[in-house]
């Protein structure tokens, strides 16, 4: 008997060690699985707060590009007012009114005539031969718009061929 007592004294500190090494393990996983939880639910809420910006300028690209062209139409009909029409000066306020509003908004125009094409910021709608340098925007059809940095609304312009 003194001989099966002096077996389960040894075995049990194995046991006992044994048990500790399976509980770090266990502890150990479990500790992988939280940081990777805790990292999948980080990268998922940043992945949720791009798009969501991103759907936030496409509404604000799509109702300002409304605007925009209503502003161009209005600049249209105004080269056709005379200088001294009452109504055309009061549509010329409002047409400037709108343009600050537009630049509050982070609006701002793309430089065309006398740039290089950059097809990043233009749209060419022809090419014509004259002197200069190549590649050089000459006239504008369309004005074209950036909304913080990023475009709104290429411009339409002509450019001068390369030789």
């Amino acid at each position: 008997m003194e001989e099966q007592t002096t077996r389960r004294e040894e075995e049990q500190p194995k046991d006992a060690v044994a048990l500790l090494e399976a509980a770090r393990r266990e502890a150990a996983e479990n500790q992988d699985k939280y940081l990777r939880a805790l990292a999948e639910s980080e990268n998922m809420r940043k992945r949720m707060d791009r798009l969501c910006e991103e759907r936030v300028w496409q509404e604000r690209k799509r109702v300002l590009s409304h605007l925009l062209d209503l502003a161009d139409q209005v600049e249209r009909a105004l080269q056709f007012a005379s200088a001294d029409d009452p109504i055309g000066e009061g549509v010329r306020v409002i047409l400037q009114h709108v343009r600050q509003v537009l630049a509050q908004e982070g609006i701002a125009e793309v430089a065309t005539v006398g740039q290089p094409f950059d097809p990043n910021l233009h749209e060419a709608m022809e090419t014509v031969d004259s002197e200069g340098e190549p590649d050089e925007v000459t006239a504008e059809f369309r004005k074209g718009y950036t909304l913080s940095g990023r475009l709104l609304r290429a411009a339409r312009v002509q450019v001068r061929k390369a030789s």
